[in-house]
């Protein structure tokens, strides 16, 4: 009983699962590499105030018009999103969208 109501033993679990239940933090989420060049091209547009159509994934990213402060901003956006962190500047090794998403995403080809 609750407040003066009866609950049933699934709706107690139920709380009792919200309340106690805490998400796995151990590891970071899994993006697939369409995912994360959707994340970076919305990302980059938003920063250049631009439509992303205009955006090519496989361009360097420095090249289409974004300066180094922004990038660092997103990069560092992309690794809270990713739950992860770099230990260096992924540009320097994977320069466009499309090299870098395919890097960090999981793999989308069938097994």
């Amino acid at each position: 009983m609750v407040d003066g109501t009866f609950v049933s033993e699934s709706t107690v679990n139920a709380m009792n699962d919200e309340t106690t239940s805490s998400p796995d933090t151990s590891q970071p989420p899994t993006r697939s590499s369409a995912e994360i060049q959707n994340w970076l091209l919305d990302k980059l547009a938003e920063e250049l105030e631009i439509d992303r159509s205009q955006i090519q994934v496989n361009e360097p990213i420095l090249a289409q018009g974004i300066d180094s402060m922004h990038v660092v901003a997103i990069v560092a956006q992309l690794e809270d999103w990713l739950g992860i962190r770099f230990s260096s500047n992924p540009l320097e090794d994977y320069p466009s969208i499309e090299a870098l998403s395919q890097s960090l995403g999981a793999n989308d080809e069938p097994g």
